[in-house]
């Protein structure tokens, strides 16, 4: 009897080696991808494309109201009295007067709050988008909102005929759907991207909005110079709808429900970032709040979007009514700060990874490093471009493009530290931030309309660059200050006594192995880089 119990253990053991033999293999036979490229690395690329997606699909209004709107009422025969100074030709075919062919009739005010109405709605569903991550998962949530920001772009020309409120309510409505898009993206990471590799990983993400812009600005200025610009809002469409169908093919929330990723690298994510057997935590909402880590980077996020979003909204702007470039030469030049953008981003974040992998310098220290670094950078530029004398375009677009620039460092600085410092709540840490950020999108072009209503002279934007400049100097200084990258108490997990696993018996420390508290980084780079 003892004998035949033994002959069975052992033929069950054997049957479930070999069905979990069955499994691995069936995990990593899904197609001619499976043996070259870490299911990592694929979701980080549907982040970038989609990215480009995004930006091409939301950025093209601003270059597209410089030929919405009819220019020439701008200056009143009472304001030219004053010192009205407008740059001459600065390329072939660029007059002031190519610039005043718009169909409709828009202040510079108005123009503002138009412009940023798409944040009006952006800013009331960061925590919302926090917390449908949590509940539904990134995947379906990041989707369904890239759809339905793509749909309600087509319908901005039809809105913007019909009167300004319309436009608004379409550019609000675009704003309150895509708003959740970035608390899922760093909620995923949460539970995707192994502490080494998290700059690595969100830099490819980030450097989508750059080239998105790259790619928007010289495609909405062919398109409005060549088939009029409404063609501005319906082209976009194809370019989301063919991501959609990519992104519901490949995307999952985490390494546990892929179902073709290899069990390597499923083991080295897990582990690395400590999630076997997490359950959804419940948020520390008050904790949070008052936590000044937190708070160093919501005033970061404000400070660093100030530049991004004055220059997404306000560039084209700049360009034709202080710069004087026609419209094609517009959308060329728009393009290039966006340019050193990309390749800042992701140089500080190949860069920062190497450094925290050598383990030579404290992490924060490393993160500071670079917000000191990309800040100082944004301040000084935006002082000279308060200073510039007479007529300078070509200056003034070289600081423009060195400030974004340095803004691409900041990504490696503060923004890949909520998956480090509070990893099991970096979706709803992100969302806060990004509102306080999304405050600065609502502003920026607020600012310009009222500063340059009916007189938009140089003296003008000066005043806009030296509000600029204060912004991210004070707004650096006190990121620098306050950031942390140790995960923080509130968002530490109580250790599962309850859990017996063989792995964790003995464990010196459950918290690390139950929860997304951070293994060491020498124990983590030890770890094989997996294929999928």
């Amino acid at each position: 009897m003892d004998a035949t119990g033994k002959d069975m253990a052992a033929a069950d053991a054997v049957g479930k080696a070999e069905t979990s033999s069955d499994q691995h293999s069936e995990k990593g036979s899904c197609c001619l991808l499976a043996d070259k490229i870490p299911a990592r690395y694929i979701l980080a690329a549907l982040f970038f494309v989609g990215h480009i997606s995004l930006t091409i699909s939301r950025g093209g209004f601003a270059l597209a109201v410089v030929v919405m709107v009819n220019s020439s009422s701008r200056v009143t025969p009472a304001n030219q009295t004053d010192s009205y100074q407008l740059c001459p030709s600065s390329g072939r075919g660029n007059t002031s007067s190519q610039n005043d062919q718009g169909e409709l009739d828009w202040s510079e005010s108005l123009k503002g709050v138009i412009l940023g109405a798409n944040f009006y709605g952006y800013i009331f569903t960061q925590v919302v988008g926090g917390m449908l991550e949590q509940r539904l998962g990134g995947r379906i949530v990041y989707g369904t909102s890239m759809l339905l920001g793509a749909v309600l772009n087509v319908l901005c020309p039809v809105a913007a005929r019909t009167s300004p409120w319309a436009i608004f309510a379409v550019r609000f409505s675009m704003g309150l759907v895509s708003g959740v898009l970035f608390p899922s993206l760093y909620g995923i990471w949460g539970r995707w991207a192994p502490p080494t590799e998290r700059t690595r990983l969100l830099a490819i993400c980030y450097m989508g909005l750059p080239l998105g812009n790259i790619i928007n600005y010289p495609l909405a200025s062919f398109l409005a110079a060549e088939l009029g610009w409404e063609y501005i809002f319906y082209i976009p469409g194809a370019f989301v709808a063919a991501w959609l169908v990519t992104w519901l093919l490949l995307a999952y929330d985490s390494p546990a429900k892929h179902p073709r990723i290899l069990e390597e690298e499923q083991k080295y994510i897990e582990e690395g970032i400590g999630i076997r057997g997490r359950q959804k935590p419940t948020v520390p909402w008050l904790k949070i709040l008052l936590s000044p880590a937190v708070w160093a980077l919501i005033i970061g996020q404000f400070s660093s979007n100030w530049g991004v979003f004055f220059l997404t909204t306000q560039l084209p702007n700049y360009m034709q009514n202080v710069l004087g470039f026609n419209i094609q030469t517009n959308g060329l030049l728009s393009a290039l700060p966006f340019v050193l953008a990309m390749v800042s981003t992701l140089a500080s974040g190949v860069a920062a990874d190497r450094l925290i992998q050598g383990e030579k310098i404290p992490k924060v220290w490393i993160r500071r490093g670079f917000v000191i670094t990309g800040y100082s950078g944004m301040v000084i530029c935006g002082v000279i471009l308060a200073n510039l004398t007479g007529c300078n375009p070509f200056t003034a677009v070289a600081l423009l493009c060195l400030t974004q620039g340095f803004n691409g460092l900041t990504v490696a600085g503060f923004r890949a530290v909520h998956v480090e410092f509070a990893p099991r709540f970096s979706g709803v840490t992100f969302a806060l931030a990004n509102t306080g950020g999304t405050v600065s999108g609502i502003f920026a072009p607020l600012l310009v309309g009222l500063v340059t209503d009916n007189y938009p002279t140089p003296a003008a934007w000066s005043t806009i660059f030296y509000i600029g400049a204060a912004i991210q100097g004070v707004g650096g200084i006190f990121t620098a200050v306050f950031m942390r990258t140790d995960i923080q108490p509130w968002a530490r997990g109580e250790p599962n006594v309850n859990d017996k696993s063989p792995e964790l018996a003995g464990s010196k420390d459950l918290v690390i192995a139950n929860e997304f508290a951070e293994m060491p980084l020498k124990t983590v780079g030890e770890m094989p880089n997996t294929k999928l």
